[in-house]
């Protein structure tokens, strides 16, 4: 599987959403004046600034790995280092940004089939290497650029996260959810990959094309209507009216015919502000200041 190289920009996106003004501390180093009086008193050196109370609500953090818990089940291979060390840049922001009641595990593993999920009895968020194959093998059926391929992949393993993501918070957080859970984290991630920058945009648009792509396997016989997901085809459109309405005048060009439909344009903007609003309000409590 190719290396998800999408940490850094997961940690700016989650940043620039929640309002975040930095990811570290900056220096605060004081400069010397050459200029005074020889005479002069030397200025009193400023107090430290006392440290930041802890948010009243984290008491838990993200963590990279494997919980507790699953260790009494099948063993579990330790992730390659790299893959590790990523997820521990996205796990460091995250404690940053967002006040935790309880630990919430990250990471990646061979799952036996395609998939990425949050398993609430264990608190993780878990990418499938599968997924990832699966994936690729769905962009390689559109084009042969594996540079593009490997773009690809990595923005759509990059909105299953933040889908995934969405998940743990309702959970961990006992955020409400009205209507669907599944359409309500799908909005949350694409909110996420939309950071404002055209590379945001695009992001977003190739991980909605694989909901596209998934679309075309569907045998119109064989819907599963039940299921909590909303269908893929109506996912990619979901995805591209909040690419819309968050800049529809950089975007007018994916509507039309062979993108979003002129009907549904429309409302985008609406739509587009309502879903960032909604999801601002519900985790602004959570927000380490």
């Amino acid at each position: 599987m190719k290396r998800l190289l999408f940490g850094v920009f997961a940690l700016v996106s989650l940043a620039l959403f929640l309002g975040s003004s930095q990811l570290t501390a900056t220096s605060t180093a004081q400069s010397t004046n050459f200029n005074g009086p020889v005479n002069a008193r030397p200025a009193a050196t400023p107090a430290k600034p006392a440290a930041a109370a802890k948010h009243p609500l984290d008491k838990g953090d993200f963590k990279v790995g494997f919980p507790p818990v699953a260790k009494g089940g099948k063993p579990r291979k330790a992730m390659p280092k790299d893959e590790a060390a990523m997820l521990q840049e996205i796990a460091t922001g995250l404690n940053e940004l967002i006040a935790l009641p309880r630990d919430v595990y990250l990471n990646f593993d061979a799952c036996g089939e395609p998939n990425a999920f949050y398993s609430s009895d264990t608190t993780e968020v878990t990418i499938c290497y599968e997924l990832a194959d699966q994936i690729e093998q769905e962009f390689k059926t559109i084009t042969k650029d594996q540079a593009k391929i490997d773009d690809m992949v990595g923005d759509t393993i990059m909105q299953a996260f933040f889908h995934e993501l969405g998940h743990c918070l309702i959970d961990v957080l006992d955020l409400p959810a009205t209507g669907r859970e599944e359409d309500a984290v799908d909005q949350l991630a694409t909110i996420l990959i939309l950071d404002g920058s055209p590379e945001g945009r695009r992001s977003a648009i190739n991980a909605a094309l694989e909901f596209d792509l998934a679309s075309r396997d569907s045998d119109p016989n064989d819907m599963a209507y039940w299921d909590e997901h909303s269908f893929s085809k109506t996912r990619f459109y979901d995805m591209l009216c909040l690419v819309y309405g968050s800049d529809p005048k950089s975007m007018r060009s994916i509507v039309g015919p062979d993108g979003l439909p002129e009907e549904r344009a429309v409302r985008c903007t609406l739509e587009y502000q309502r879903a960032e609003k909604a999801w601002m309000r519900l985790l602004e409590p959570f927000i380490i200041k």
